[in-house]
């Protein structure tokens, strides 16, 4: 007897669910729609592609409310027509009676984890990259609002935008003729910025393997580089090829519950804590060449930098260093600028400093000297002449770099927090250094975990809705099903609320307190079921 009712409970739950399910998902699939379409980062053939891909993810917040709903209307019919009452007559517990729905929420409880989990996340990452795929809309729709738009590590500023459909000349999808231009090329420093005016500039638009490859060409443009303050006439500046796949780094939200696993138990391979660890790698470097270059003079009395981009070398006499600061010894220091094995210049000071490279690499080092007098030994007769005020880019010849951007985060953080507390010249940096690196690690950390427990949330609020919809419609029989349902709407409205707002607070730093909010949602609805399941068996 049971299973013929529980078969025709089943039948009737199931039809209203998936049609229910479906109608929601493609509202708000078009709705997920509209923020690309308004931004112009997507053009008109892109549409229904970004639509259809949209309505996977879609599912995780319209499976919830449709369960809700398909179990009020279908209950809230069979107590109406006081088939429930049949059923508790004929011997049927009220347990009994909702076990069919129970089953069904545990069904939908794993489908929910699966796509959460492995599903929805790619899909999230499909989407991200239709919208890189249609980078001439993107470029079209920038230039036609008047903004810039980031291109790998370059920004840039047109006036006007023409589309050329398949250049011959280059193979490209697409060509981008753009007319008043403004480029900035971004330096691993401040001071190591290019810009470029140019009047006309193309940008050649590659389509392979699934991803997007932009070529830019500027040509006849002026162009100012900030670290030697210089201005000149450049014929063509071309660029590396950008990628604009790869330039959009995946999200938490778009990588599978088990990379964020792999990746909370090996933090190292998360890009912003690699680029951490090159930080901390270049500082521990620093510290490394400045400790050599101290015991190369305190041996020796000479220590011998390079400049491999012009070929020079700069032996340093008679001096003494401790961390960065260079000093004389008994005599004035003497740096003497070599061209092979000849001398060219000399220059005189009492005081300099080893700097931080411009080009951040750790290995290298900026040479300065304070108050220096300078000698040109390439004439007949020494001549006084003007020293740089400072030389890049430096590397000491004596000092191997000890390529510390091999080691794993452990091993820098343990030596940086020795240097951090040993008090020497260099702990202060040693001590950023360490934090930042830990930061990073900090918020990755927090990042996967909170979104395991977003997804695992998610998944546990539609078979509550399921079951609360079920209880809400069997014990108010009398009432309409709509109003029925609005009572299990809003709680579950408010749920999906709590939850995103409780991964906001753990992604700030409140683990526990985040935690608490995320799942608080769902104990509110655990116990709003509880409660009407009562007053349905009661009454």
């Amino acid at each position: 007897m049971p299973w013929i009712l529980w078969r025709h409970l089943l039948s009737e739950l199931l039809k209203v669910l998936l049609l229910t399910a479906s109608v929601i998902v493609v509202v708000v699939a078009f709705g997920a729609a509209i923020k690309p379409l308004a931004a112009s980062s997507i053009g008109p053939g892109s549409v229904l592609k970004y639509i259809a891909l949209a309505t996977i993810p879609m599912m995780q917040f319209a499976l919830p409310f449709a369960a809700g709903f398909a179990a009020t209307i279908v209950i809230h019919r069979l107590a109406a027509d006081n088939e429930l009452v049949a059923m508790a007559a004929s011997g049927l517990r009220h347990r009994s009676i909702i076990a069919p729905v129970a089953g069904v929420g545990v069904v939908i409880f794993a489908i929910m984890l699966w796509l959460v989990s492995s599903v929805v996340p790619r899909f999230w990452g499909l989407m991200r990259e239709t919208i890189a795929q249609d980078a001439a809309s993107v470029f079209v729709a920038a230039v036609e609002r008047g903004e810039a738009l980031e291109v790998g590590d370059i920004t840039l500023y047109a006036d006007a935008v023409e589309v050329e459909p398949a250049p011959p000349d280059t193979g490209a999808s697409q060509r981008l003729r753009l007319a008043g231009v403004a480029a900035m090329k971004r330096g691993r420093s401040a001071d190591g910025a290019t810009e470029v005016l140019s009047e006309f500039a193309i940008v050649d638009v590659h389509r392979r393997d699934g991803a997007t490859v932009m070529k830019l060409s500027m040509r006849e443009g002026t162009g100012f580089r900030a670290r030697e303050g210089t201005v000149a006439f450049i014929p063509q500046a071309t660029p590396d090829a950008v990628e604009m796949g790869r330039a959009m780094e995946a999200d938490a939200r778009s990588t599978t519950t088990a990379d964020l696993q792999a990746l909370r138990a090996h933090p190292d391979d998360e890009s912003g804590v690699r680029a951490a660890m090159s930080t901390a790698a270049a500082v521990l470097d620093r510290v490394d060449l400045l400790d050599c270059v101290q015991r190369t003079l305190a041996g020796t009395g000479s220590v011998t930098l390079a400049d491999d981009v012009s070929a020079r070398r700069y032996r340093i006499d008679s001096a003494r260093s401790s961390g960065p600061k260079l000093a004389a010894g008994a005599s004035p220091m003497q740096v003497t600028e070599l061209d092979g094995t000849r001398p060219v210049r000399r220059a005189t000071s009492r005081d300099g400093s080893l700097l931080p490279s411009s080009g951040g690499e750790g290995s290298r080092v900026d040479l300065i000297l304070d108050q220096a007098t300078a000698l040109d030994l390439g004439g007949s007769a020494p001549t006084t002449t003007r020293w740089p005020a400072r030389l890049r880019d430096l590397r000491a010849i004596e000092c191997p770099s000890a390529q510390q951007n091999m080691a794993s985060s452990g091993e820098l953080l343990q030596r940086l927090d020795a240097l951090a507390t040993g008090g020497g010249p260099n702990a202060g940096e040693s001590a950023n250094a360490a934090a930042e690196l830990r930061r990073r690690i900090g918020r990755l950390e927090r990042d996967a975990f909170s979104n395991i427990q977003q997804r695992l949330a998610l998944s546990a609020s539609a078979p509550l809705v399921l079951l609360l919809g079920t209880a809400l419609a069997a014990w108010k029989r009398s009432s309409m099903p709509l109003t029925i349902y609005l009572l299990a709407f809003l709680p579950a409205l408010l749920n999906i609320v709590m939850v995103a707002g409780g991964q906001q607070v753990m992604r700030g730093g409140a683990e526990w307190a985040g935690l608490g909010l995320m799942w608080l949602g769902n104990g509110c609805l655990l116990l709003f079921f509880l409660h009407a399941f009562r007053q349905w068996a009661r009454h």
